[in-house]
């Protein structure tokens, strides 16, 4: 019975056409991986047309068009107010706000919301309106992509480049009205205020920082955010590199649980629901263990049954007492 045999030149071509099929297999898995976090980012990032849904929203009238129990909204409302605008510190970016004056002598507090979100959103209406109705000057900032600021791609960058329209808004309370950097606090939501701890730890004049559901370990939420939405966790890495190729800025270069342990014995109140769909409670759990390791100033209020950025909506009058209590004792000039 005759044998087949296959020369070692043949076989050579064979194994030269496995490793080709190998590398065009892999080339094309590689390619469908990046593909598909770009789709995911650029879904989950886009923030251009994010805020339309609040448009209809002034401090001096807003409404229940989110998931918000129902609330006396009118006992928040603020009836003088003026839009503004002014630069960010990142180069060419120019801002949208809202002004609410109050008493001259009182400090003034910036809030920024979540991602996506905007001065239009009841999440810093109906706070910016508990502070206003104590005296406090109130600024509620659009950072670019979202509401009436400037769109450079729109897309998020998860605060790495934010940061600096917070900033530019502390700049110009300064500078355009007056105010000294210990009569300034700062409030975020959610990203927000993530992006505002940026900030805060950068700028290290400003005195006073308050946080509703904040994010502490932004790969842990990417992941947590895919797998709310339908996506596989493990396309993650794949999303966070397509934003980085597509905004530039690299989205999880900084990590809320080092910014936190870098603020010295400036001031911070985190509050989170312990309900939190979006941005899971163990969130300010970590933040919290990260503040205790090195004896951060931090004060943490768990709010029971409260989902996300809703213990003001939960228990309206006690979110009120620690706001305004918080600033109160962390900033010049309020009496």
């Amino acid at each position: 019975m005759a044998h087949l045999t296959i020369s070692p030149r043949e076989s050579r071509r064979h194994w030269r056409r496995l490793v080709t099929i190998g590398v065009l297999v892999l080339v094309l898995l590689t390619a469908l991986y990046f593909y598909v976090g770009y789709r995911v980012y650029t879904q989950l990032g886009d923030v251009s047309h994010s805020c339309e849904q609040h448009f209809g929203n002034r401090p001096d009238h807003f409404t229940n068009v989110s998931m918000w129990p129902e609330m006396d909204w009118a006992s928040y409302f603020m009836d003088a107010y003026e839009t503004v605008t002014f630069p960010s510190r990142n180069p060419g970016i120019e801002l949208s706000g809202w002004y609410m004056a109050g008493n001259p002598e009182a400090p003034a507090v910036i809030l920024v919301d979540g991602l996506g979100g905007c001065k239009y959103a009841q999440a810093v209406l109906v706070p910016a309106g508990m502070l206003w109705h104590h005296g406090f000057n109130v600024l509620l900032l659009d950072l670019h992509e979202t509401g009436d600021s400037a769109v450079d791609d729109g897309y998020s960058t998860v605060g790495a480049d934010e940061y600096l329209d917070i900033e530019g808004a502390w700049d110009w309370l300064i500078a355009d009205k007056g105010f000294t950097p210990d009569r300034i606090g700062v409030s975020g939501n959610s990203l927000g205020g993530a992006t505002a701890l940026y900030a805060f730890a950068d700028e290290p004049r400003m005195a006073a920082l308050f946080l509703n559901s904040p994010i502490a370990n932004l790969p842990q939420v990417i992941r947590e955010e895919l797998a709310r939405v339908g996506y596989p966790s493990w396309l993650a890495p794949g999303g966070i590199v397509m934003a980085r190729l597509l905004t530039g800025q690299n989205i999880v270069a900084r990590n809320p649980l080092v910014e936190i342990q870098q603020l010295g014995n400036r001031p911070v109140f985190v509050v989170h629901g312990t309900a939190d769909k979006r941005v899971a409670v163990h969130h300010s759990q970590q933040l919290e263990a990260a503040a205790q390791a090195v004896g951060a100033n931090v004060t943490f209020w768990y709010v029971p049954g409260a989902d996300h950025v809703r213990a003001a909506a939960v228990f309206p009058d006690e979110f009120e007492t620690r706001l305004v209590d918080f600033f109160c004792g962390a900033l010049t000039g309020c009496k």
